[in-house]
């Protein structure tokens, strides 16, 4: 927050309500991942090491107390919507779940997830414009609930540029606009390029000349380690401040159908 008002711009932020922890569906995911290592499978895209994220106390935090985040962070969430951010809802009451088991999900099972914190999120600070799955995991389900909800628009589906998804041959209400700015596999640009051992000079570069080549850019990050690295961030907004405006999502969107006159 504090770089956000040195540079005088507001970012959108996608809050997830619920646990972030769910030991079955972590350690089964951790298993996979040594399975493939034993199978001699090529590793997933860089990024850094839980560990390295939270550090030694978040991670023990995490695992053993696991609070949901809608009241642990309670307070942040409160100053980020009093400072004029844009909050959208990040998935549902159990991030690990969606992100790690969302195709086991029943139609039933997922609304259960989603429907709470919606509720939750509406209550305290309105009704939210955008919703982003965790982990990117979506499915033609997840689809229709952005539609039915009501959201004007999810970041959850691959692209260059806004569009609206077809589901069964019939468009959607709501639009997708898609995260352009990005590492391999997604993975936060930045967060990959610390993970590689690219020095600051290095990130900064890549992330402006990324930004530069799209009239619409989107780039995302997560608290732990783009927020701690907000320095970073506002090194990268300075450089293209030139040729960019840093706006929420939602004034991208909006800018982007009046740029397509799609009113």
């Amino acid at each position: 927050m504090a770089a956000a008002g040195r540079l005088g711009v507001h970012f959108t932020f996608y809050l997830n309500l619920g646990y972030t922890f769910n030991w079955r569906h972590t350690l089964r995911h951790v298993a996979r991942k040594q399975l493939r290592r034993v199978a001699a499978r090529p590793p997933g895209p860089p990024s850094l090491p839980t560990l390295a994220k939270l550090g030694t106390a978040g991670v023990f935090e995490t695992m053993l107390l696991n609070p949901r985040l809608g009241t642990r962070f309670r307070a942040t969430f409160d100053r980020l919507f009093e400072a004029g951010h844009e909050l959208g809802l990040h998935g549902g009451t159990d991030h690990a779940l969606w992100q790690r088991a969302l195709p086991d999900l029943s139609e039933e099972q997922l609304e259960d997830l989603l429907r709470p914190a919606y509720q939750s999120f509406r209550r305290d600070y309105g009704k939210p414009r955008g919703f982003a799955s965790p982990g990117f995991r979506y499915d033609d389900r997840v689809l229709h609930l952005t539609d039915s909800y009501g959201f004007e628009y999810g970041s959850d589906m691959s692209g260059d540029s806004p569009f609206r998804p077809r589901v069964g041959g019939r468009e959607l209400t709501h639009y997708q606009v898609p995260v352009n700015v990005a590492g391999e596999g997604t993975v936060p640009l930045v967060e990959q390029m610390l993970a590689l051992g690219r020095d600051d000079g290095e990130i900064v570069k890549a992330a402006a000349d990324a930004i530069r080549g799209r009239s619409f850019a989107l780039m995302y990050g997560h608290p732990f380690v783009e927020g701690v690295r907000a320095d970073l961030i506002e090194r990268i907004v300075r450089e293209v401040e030139d040729t960019h405006e840093v706006v929420t999502v939602g004034e991208y969107l909006a800018r982007w159908r009046e740029c397509h006159d799609l009113r």
